[in-house]
């Protein structure tokens, strides 16, 4: 159970990292109305598709699983896949900031988006909109469930290490609204320097994000 963890736990530290999911979710909690409500319902639908992703993920991984997986050449060509297209990922975010227009903030785009989107349903639309797109998380949170129905622990065994996987992910999204139930008035300060900061740097932590696990997904595959 030890060695699933510890196998798990790296993939899903990388999953948790959406700097674009929790840049939108910071400008929603900073809004004058409603902000608590349409952030619970953002989340909402965040949770919906890693709930989603949970489901399918564990029954299409579920095929050609088993106790000699990470000798098994499907096995060994997912990862070796999922590690070269984080990569290309990592081209594009790179790509991507250096063709982007440096006058523009660079927030700009997720304040347009976050603003359209007033009411509770269209908040909730919005966060299963995010979430789905958030390709880094999704492609290394599917390992991560490979790992689990590969490892001969039994189905507790497996059942514990979801959990592990999904509150590790969804943690850095729930905390912001935990916080502001909490604390209201210093987490408007807390929020904005905190979104000012993942603002400037969320092309960098995409990017390392995306080149880690990719080299360690490729590492993996070459290995077995």
């Amino acid at each position: 159970m030890s060695e699933l963890i510890a196998r798990v736990v790296p993939l899903a530290l990388g999953a948790a990292f959406s700097p674009t999911v929790l840049v939108v979710e910071l400008l929603i909690l900073s809004a004058p109305k409603r902000a608590l409500a349409r952030a619970v319902s953002y989340v909402g639908g965040a949770l919906v598709i890693l709930v989603g992703l949970t489901v399918i993920g564990l029954l299409v991984t579920n095929h050609g699983t088993g106790a000699d997986s990470a000798v098994n050449p499907v096995t060994r060509a997912i990862d070796g896949t999922l590690g070269f297209i984080l990569l290309i990922l990592a081209l594009q975010t790179v790509v991507r900031a250096l063709t982007t227009d440096r006058h523009r903030s660079p927030s700009a785009d997720d304040e347009e988006h976050s603003s359209r989107f007033t009411s509770l349903p269209a908040s909730f639309v919005f966060g299963i909109v995010m979430m789905s797109s958030n390709f880094s998380t999704i492609l290394l949170y599917l390992p991560a469930l490979r790992e689990i129905n590969a490892a001969p622990v039994g189905v507790d065994g497996q059942a514990v290490a979801v959990v592990v996987l999904f509150l590790i992910v969804v943690t850095p999204i729930i905390s912001p609204i935990v916080v502001r139930v909490i604390a209201p008035e210093p987490s408007s300060r807390w929020f904005a320097s905190l979104h000012r900061f993942i603002t400037r740097h969320q092309t960098q932590i995409a990017v390392a994000v995306e080149v880690i696990f990719g080299v360690y997904l490729l590492l993996k595959a070459v290995r077995g």
